[in-house]
């Protein structure tokens, strides 16, 4: 009986010797684990079903001991498995797209009902202002007409000149003010408490007499104005007193009541022109 040669009793036991795994089939058996909890498992479940029938073959293909063929059959399974993945990602990142999307347009809508509520406020608050300039301005006029029956008020380019005849305050010679002279100054810081500007009290001296006697005491004069005016509302620093700037007219200095008691002007400084060409009477 003849024996067989080595070399085909080596074929034949290597034919019987059962493939455990290949370096191939492990990575296939790694991805496909990995992909199960990876976005591809809902974005392409049917790549993922078309490998994992490769990856099935590809472990009965063990039994064979070929790993030729193990191996290919696990790279169809991987190449499943990465189409998969990147079809995964893509919907990812187009989920994130949409959140992103969203996000913005909620964010776009806030600003705008934002700057909507803003701009709603902003024309509340402009027609408070113009309500409250409007009272202002209505209160100012009130003031100037009740002011303007017992004293001269004439609008100049060095200001609102309000003339008062010295007799209306003072006796000559004194600087005590007359009940009717207290009456009259009322009258003066209420128009200047609406007006709000500042003012200078100017006390023009008496034509007859000693010169220098005169303008003493018209300054103590003009302080006693100030000072009443500041104890009826009108601020300290909105009023002080100075050295007349201006020559009462002819009809005045001529007058009898110029010579023997002189006069009181409060002048209001100029209402200058505010933002936007509309005028204010505010302090400047």
């Amino acid at each position: 009986m003849r024996r067989a040669s080595p070399l085909l009793l080596v074929l034949s036991l290597a034919s019987c010797v059962h493939l455990q795994s290949t370096e191939r089939l492990e990575e296939a058996r790694t991805a496909y684990q990995k992909a199960q909890q990876s976005p591809a498992a809902t974005a392409s479940p049917a790549d993922l079903e078309t490998a994992k029938k490769f990856l099935d073959l590809a472990e009965k293909g063990l039994e064979s001991g070929d790993p030729k063929l193990v191996d290919d059959r696990a790279t169809v399974a991987i190449l499943k498995i990465q189409s998969a993945e990147t079809l995964g990602r893509t919907h990812q990142i187009a989920a994130q797209r949409d959140q992103t999307l969203m996000a913005l347009s909620a964010t776009k809508q806030q600003m705008l009902e934002e700057a909507q509520q803003n701009l709603a406020q902003a024309r509340v608050e402009l027609e408070r202002e113009k309500a409250a300039r409007d009272a202002a301005e209505a209160r100012l006029e009130e003031s100037r007409a009740v002011l303007s029956r017992t004293a001269q008020i004439h609008d100049l380019p060095e200001g609102t000149v309000i003339s008062l005849p010295g007799g209306q305050l003072f006796e000559p010679g004194r600087t005590v003010l007359l009940p009717g002279g207290r009456d009259q100054l009322t009258r003066v810081a209420d128009f200047l408490k609406v007006a709000d500007r500042h003012a200078r009290v100017e006390a023009q001296p008496a034509s007859k007499g000693k010169r220098s006697s005169a303008v003493a005491l018209s300054g103590r004069r003009a302080e006693q104005v100030r000072d009443f005016l500041v104890g009826e509302g009108v601020t300290a620093d909105q009023i002080r007193t100075g050295s007349p700037r201006r020559k009462p007219p002819r009809a005045v200095t001529a007058s009898p009541e110029f010579a023997t008691n002189g006069a009181v002007d409060i002048v209001l400084e100029p209402t200058r022109p505010a933002t936007g060409g509309t005028r204010t009477t505010g302090r400047q």
